[in-house]
């Protein structure tokens, strides 16, 4: 099985390392640890659906997303995660196409399986990973596509793009934006661009259930876009029922759930200033500001692996090791913001480890 580079490897590193993967405490992987109320009998109810196949349109799982989205339902396409939406698209988009990094590897190992010429350009970090204009400008005729992650895995910063969707709309460029981490910003709907969709045929953003409703095994994602030939292009190539009846059930309940949204979002600013503020008082280590949930952490005096391997071996801990992502090197971290609890014993690992 091919090492694809990602978070969350807990049972490969507790079989090599002899230890319960239930004991290790999971900072690789930025789920929100907040547990919408009744899960289990949602989950028990859609289970009971199994016996019939799923609607193969998805008209109440669309119409909820579109009540959540505030977006016609004729623009969201379902998918098994957001990486089944990523794949998808890379079928039915031009072959040429630019990403900023440091971001998720899958766009660009996407791209490249789907036979996509890939501009690797780098956002700023001297500016705190922003997107540089000029830049873009000076590349606009080497790509048909351009994919931005905003909030950005694994910098955690958010900002606005609206400059750089209006030189593309101008250049008839299409726009693909990673939103997966939106709804952990405390003002979101100043920095989304769903508002946008309905009059910008060159605009695609990516959004899932993975990350802010703690889902990830539930494998919910959809796109969103009103450009109907890349819709129609997508059909084309997407398989019948990639998403089961369970996570089809569970979306009567999880975006219609405002209490636990809310929830999510105070509590998860409130741990996420915590912990910047603990972070930024220990030793050799240099931490970006984040507006999600999770923190991008630069070692001074240790190499990324070396400290991910202490904090699992003896702290029982897995973090990020960053150093894979384009841009970075091992001498970066990322972290997510769990529980209190959860935060109080890393920053302490940490202080041991690097400190």
């Amino acid at each position: 099985m091919k090492d694809l580079g990602h978070g969350a490897d807990i049972n490969s590193l507790a079989r090599f390392y002899n230890k319960d993967p239930r004991e290790i405490i999971d900072f690789s992987s930025n789920i929100n640890p907040n547990i919408i109320k009744d899960l289990e009998k949602h989950v028990y109810e859609g289970f009971k659906l199994c016996k019939s196949y799923p609607d193969i349109d998805y008209q109440n799982l669309r119409n909820n997303l579109s009540d959540y989205l505030d977006v016609d339902s004729k623009y969201i396409i379902p998918g098994n995660g957001a990486t089944e939406i990523i794949y998808l698209l890379m079928k039915s988009i031009g072959k040429r196409l630019a990403v900023l990094n440091p971001t998720f590897s899958e766009y660009g190992r996407s791209a490249y399986l789907n036979g996509l010429d890939v501009l690797d350009l780098y956002l700023d970090k001297d500016q705190g990973f922003r997107v540089d204009i000029n830049q873009i400008v000076e590349n606009l005729d080497r790509f048909d596509s351009l994919f931005i992650c905003n909030p950005n895995n694994p910098s955690g910063n958010v900002q606005d793009i609206l400059k750089l969707m209006d030189l593309l709309h101008k250049n008839n460029k299409l726009l693909i934006v990673d939103e997966t981490f939106m709804e952990f910003v405390g003002d979101e709907q100043d920095y989304s661009l769903l508002k946008y969709v309905e009059n910008n045929k060159n605009l695609f953003i990516i959004k899932a259930a993975t990350k802010f409703f703690g889902l990830p095994g539930l494998r919910l994602g959809y796109g969103i876009t009103s450009n109907k030939e890349i819709l129609e292009r997508i059909y084309k190539f997407k398989e019948p029922w990639t998403i089961n009846t369970i996570a089809d059930h569970l979306s009567n309940y999880i975006f219609s759930d405002k209490g636990y949204i809310q929830q999510s979002k105070i509590g998860g600013r409130l741990e996420r200033e915590f912990l910047l503020e603990r972070l930024k008082g220990i030793e050799n280590l240099e931490v970006y500001d984040s507006d999600t949930n999770f923190i991008l952490i630069e070692l001074i005096n240790k190499k990324s692996y070396q400290v991910k391997v202490e904090m699992f071996k003896d702290h029982s801990i897995l973090i990020r090791d960053a150093s894979n992502f384009k841009g970075l090197d091992d001498s970066y971290i990322r972290i997510a913001v769990k529980s209190r609890e959860d935060n109080l014993r890393i920053i302490k690992s940490l202080e041991r480890v690097v400190g």
